[in-house]
């Protein structure tokens, strides 16, 4: 089985996480290829796909959000999932726990996200947090940051983002499970 991790990443921050996300899949006897997005221009050799984007200003990168658009209708006809990379994770964050448990609760889904699941139907969404440095930021983030007990540096969490490459790998083998299940979606629908 084939699967492409493609990732649009601004600060390198996204790019390791694909990264990991497809050596994870390799690990687990899938043939992963990770590539940045503006270097994808067909899916038809992939099985199953693994997207991510940054986060700036509460949106996926634009060439992300475009890439996705684009590719809706071949995205819908195979397995896909996908993760955002900003100051916030599921697990981790630039912030102290009390800010960013507040933070996780008034969070909603960004417009891009939001509109993909209209387009097709992704399997499954992560939020991981990222790695920053103080020259990613200007100095209305900076003060915000320090503002709310945040810290610069490497905040991704390693164990949340192989696990979930390790959930997605166990449904990918599973058999007949994954693509089966998009056949049905595509009927369904």
């Amino acid at each position: 089985m084939n699967i492409l991790v493609g990732y649009a990443t601004a600060h390198e921050s996204t790019k390791g996480i694909a990264k990991a996300i497809g050596e994870t899949l390799t690990r687990a006897g899938l043939d992963a290829e990770v590539r940045p997005m503006d270097e994808i221009y067909t899916l038809d050799a992939y099985d199953a796909v693994v997207l991510g984007s940054a986060i700036h200003g509460g949106s996926w990168l634009p060439e992300a959000a475009s890439f996705v658009e684009v590719r809706a209708a071949q995205l819908a006809a195979r397995p896909v999932w996908l993760f955002s990379v900003s100051s916030v994770g599921e697990t981790s964050s630039v912030f102290g726990p009390k800010v960013a448990g507040f933070m996780r609760r008034m969070r909603t889904e960004t417009k891009e996200i939001a509109g993909f699941r209209k387009l097709f139907r992704p399997r499954d969404h992560r939020s991981f947090a990222g790695a920053i440095e103080r020259a990613h930021w200007n100095l209305a983030g900076d003060l915000f940051l320090k503002a709310f007990g945040g810290s610069y540096g490497d905040h991704r969490d390693w164990v949340d983002i192989a696990t979930w490459a390790d959930g997605i790998a166990r449904e990918l083998r599973a058999p007949g499970r994954a693509v089966s299940a998009t056949a049905q979606d595509l009927h369904a629908g």
